[in-house]
């Protein structure tokens, strides 16, 4: 206790001695420190403690920058792009799903993994209807050229057994685009190389013919519409090979008689060349094309079934009546009424020469065309307008002749001589009138 009151009786004899001076100052300097801390906004403005020239006097240094978030670093918000999903699109359709109710009549659609994009469209289509539907016989990466196997007519046979539909359509020949083996040079000699063809050469066309035609014929055996729908362009793939494989099914389509379904406008733009979006079946431009080109979105898969749909809704859904023939639609022809006009006459073909006899030439001048080229005019008819033989020929014109009592106007007006009277006659009567 004694040393506590000693130490207090020491401080106050301190603070007698300080001035009242400095104790204001230093007041006033922990004031401003206070101030300089709370002032947040003005230090960011200005540096230092929030008074300008002030700086940051305390360490010999200018205060360092306060971190405030760069424009790149924010997040953005990314805005749907016509409510597209961003996500990778499957490069396979889903699976067909089995409807409620079995439709009424089906048809086949055959071939490759575009042929499989091809039924699903049509799956799409015909979701809602109970008269037609769809199904796949699908293999992904099959073609017509098998090396000589003999495996893609087995399994277009048996893809075909036991069905019973009411159309086919195949789509298949994206994965053809390499060389082929002559299948008939294997019979010759076992030791011998058989001969291969370049894709896209004159001899791997007709050998490539073979294979279409044969399957086509497969096909025609169901005795149903068959129909061969093209390929459409792809991203990393030629126009010029996939347009060289249209020609050679476009070629042989017609002629073993089936329908050819051309698709490749639709996936084209303005320019005629490849694009990934386009107008889907409503008109709305839509991402048609997976990222790699080459498979389908949903509405590129419906955009490609509605060309075949087209066709199945005018061969096989709403046929046309059947013509009779030209030899039964004129001998059944109704009898025409004796007071009834004909609708038309006698048909003349335009196209029919007219035969000359002699050695006169078509077209050649006539007997009256000789008298015209030798300056003689033909003879006028009697009472025509270009008759000026005098006197008159008391001969008239039927067609001008009056007969008796045509010009009459009244039963007491006398009816006229058939007897022409003199020119001079009228004229003279005329002036003793006057």
């Amino acid at each position: 206790m004694r040393w506590l009151s000693h130490n207090r009786a020491t401080l106050m004899m301190t603070l007698n001695r300080v001035p009242r001076a400095m104790l204001s100052r230093c007041l006033a300097g922990a004031l401003l420190l206070a101030g300089s801390a709370l002032w947040e906004p003005a230090d960011a403005q200005y540096g230092g403690f929030g008074f300008p020239s002030f700086g940051n006097p305390w360490f010999g240094q200018p205060a360092p920058p306060r971190w405030a978030p760069r424009q790149r670093d924010l997040p953005r918000y990314r805005q749907p792009r016509e409510r597209e999903s961003r996500e990778r699109e499957p490069t396979t359709p889903p699976s067909p799903h089995k409807p409620d109710v079995a439709p009424a009549k089906t048809g086949i659609v055959i071939g490759d993994s575009m042929a499989e994009w091809l039924a699903y469209g049509l799956e799409q289509a015909y979701a809602e209807s109970a008269d037609i539907g769809a199904v796949r016989k699908v293999r992904q990466s099959t073609g017509l050229i098998d090396q000589c196997k003999g495996e893609v007519r087995k399994w277009v046979e048996q893809s075909l057994a036991n069905e019973k539909p009411v159309f086919i359509a195949i789509m298949i020949g994206i994965n053809d685009r390499h060389s082929m083996q002559a299948c008939g040079s294997l019979g010759k000699s076992d030791a011998a190389k058989p001969a291969t063809y370049a894709f896209r050469s004159k001899e791997w066309a007709e050998a490539y013919g073979k294979e279409v035609h044969e399957a086509i014929s497969l096909l025609k055996s169901k005795n149903v519409p068959v129909f061969w729908v093209g390929l459409p362009p792809a991203k990393n793939i030629r126009d010029a090979d996939i347009g060289f494989l249209n020609d050679v099914f476009r070629e042989y389509a017609e002629k073993d008689g089936i329908e050819y379904i051309d698709v490749w406008d639709a996936f084209v733009d303005e320019d005629g060349d490849f694009t990934m979006r386009g107008p889907d079946v409503n008109g709305q431009t839509r991402l048609l094309r997976t990222a790699d080109g080459l498979n389908f979105t949903k509405s590129g898969a419906r955009k490609l079934a509605l060309y075949l749909e087209r066709e199945i809704s005018r061969t096989v859904l709403h046929p046309a009546p059947a013509e009779p023939p030209v030899a039964a639609r004129e001998t059944n022809t109704p009898p025409v009424k004796p007071n009834e006009r004909t609708i038309a006459g006698p048909v003349v073909p335009l196209t029919e020469s007219t035969h000359v006899k002699g050695d006169a030439l078509l077209g050649g001048p006539g007997p009256s065309d000789a008298r015209v080229l030798g300056g003689e005019p033909p003879a006028p008819a009697p009472g025509r307008a270009d008759d000026f033989s005098w006197p008159r020929s008391q001969e008239a014109p039927a067609a001008v002749q009056e007969g008796a009592g045509y010009a009459q106007d009244g039963p007491d007006v006398a009816p006229k001589s058939s007897k022409p009277s003199p020119r001079g006659s009228s004229r003279k009567s005329r002036e003793h009138a006057h």
